[in-house]
C-alpha cells in the first residue's frame, strides 16, 4: 500500500509541475560567427535563453549583409550585427537597436604581405588600383573606407572584390589580391601566415559598435521577450567573465561548431577579447 501511495503520489507532483511550467516562447535568433557574437552561442549552450522562457534555435550567418536582407522578409525576431549593417539597413527597414555590446574598431584590420605594407606606408600612392578582399556592406567595408580616406584615396580608386571572411583567407594565402580586409579569427590566420597589418579601424579614425538588433514587428508585439532576451545574453556575458579556463573549454566547441580550426595562440587571444 505504501508503494501504491508512493506512485501516486509521484505522479501527482509529476502533474502539477507539468501543468504550472510556463511553455517557452518562440524567439527567431540570428547571429554572426564572430567573438562578440558568442554570447548568443553561450546563453543557447548554457540554457540561459531557456531559463528567461525562450525557445530558440539561433542561425549563423558569414556577416550582416545577409541578415538585412532576412530581415525584409521577416526572417529574424532578434539578432546580433556590426552597426554599419544596422545603419545601412535600419532606417528603411525600422530595425530597432536595443544594445551596444562592444566597440570593436581595434580588431578590424586591413592587411597585406610585408613588400606591398612597406610600400604603401611609404607612398599611400601606391595603394591606387590596387585589388582589396572585402566583405561588402559590412563593419570591414565601413573600416576599408575609413582606411583609404585616410590614405587620400576614395574606393573608386582600387579594385573591391567582394569576399565572405573564409573566401577571403583561402584566396589571399594563395595569392590572389594585394590587400585583405579581415576580423578574428580570420585576421590572425593570415598574421600568422605572414601577413602584416596596413591598418587597423582605430587608425582609420571610425568607430565601429557591435549592437543587438529587434524587428520592429517583433519589438512592437513583444517588447517583453525582447528584455527577456538581452536579459539572457547579459548573463551569458556574466558568465564568460567568470572564468576563463571554463570560457575557453566552450569557445573551443564555438570554434570547431562555426567551422574554424583556428590555432590556440590565436584562439586564447580571442577569447581574451570576448570577455
Amino acid at each position: 500500500m505504501r508503494r501504491v501511495l508512493t506512485v501516486l503520489a509521484c505522479a501527482l507532483f509529476a502533474a502539477v509541475g507539468t501543468a504550472g511550467a510556463q511553455p517557452l516562447e518562440k524567439v527567431r535568433t540570428t547571429s554572426i560567427p564572430f567573438y562578440t557574437g558568442f554570447s548568443v552561442y553561450v546563453a543557447d549552450q548554457m540554457g540561459f535563453f531557456k531559463k528567461h522562457g525562450i525557445d530558440t534555435e539561433p542561425k549563423w550567418f558569414p556577416s550582416g549583409a545577409p541578415i538585412i536582407q532576412g530581415a525584409a522578409a521577416a526572417q529574424w525576431d532578434m539578432t546580433f550585427l556590426g552597426a554599419p549593417p544596422a545603419v545601412l539597413g535600419g532606417p528603411q527597414l525600422k530595425l530597432q537597436t536595443v544594445g551596444m555590446v562592444v566597440e570593436e574598431a581595434p580588431i578590424h584590420k586591413l592587411v597585406g604581405r610585408p613588400d606591398f605594407v612597406a610600400a604603401a606606408k611609404a607612398d599611400a600612392n601606391k595603394v591606387r588600383n590596387a585589388q582589396i578582399l572585402v566583405t561588402t556592406l559590412s563593419t570591414g567595408h565601413y573600416m576599408t573606407e575609413g582606411g583609404l580616406k585616410k590614405m587620400g584615396l576614395a574606393q573608386q580608386q582600387v579594385r573591391i572584390v567582394p569576399s565572405e571572411q573564409a573566401a577571403t583567407v583561402s584566396a589571399f594565402a594563395a595569392g590572389q589580391g594585394d590587400l585583405a580586409q579581415v576580423w578574428p579569427p580570420q585576421s590572425s590566420a593570415l598574421i600568422k601566415r605572414g601577413a602584416v597589418t596596413l591598418c587597423d579601424a582605430t587608425e582609420a579614425g571610425v568607430s565601429i559598435p557591435a549592437v543587438w538588433v529587434a524587428h520592429p514587428d517583433f519589438a512592437a508585439k513583444r517588447p517583453d521577450l525582447v528584455v527577456k532576451w538581452l536579459r539572457a545574453n547579459l548573463d551569458a556575458i556574466a558568465w564568460m567573465k567568470q572564468d576563463e579556463a571554463r570560457t575557453f573549454e566552450l569557445y573551443k566547441k564555438y570554434d570547431a561548431f562555426r567551422g574554424f580550426n583556428t590555432p590556440e595562440d590565436a584562439l586564447r587571444e580571442e577569447v581574451k577579447l570576448a570577455m
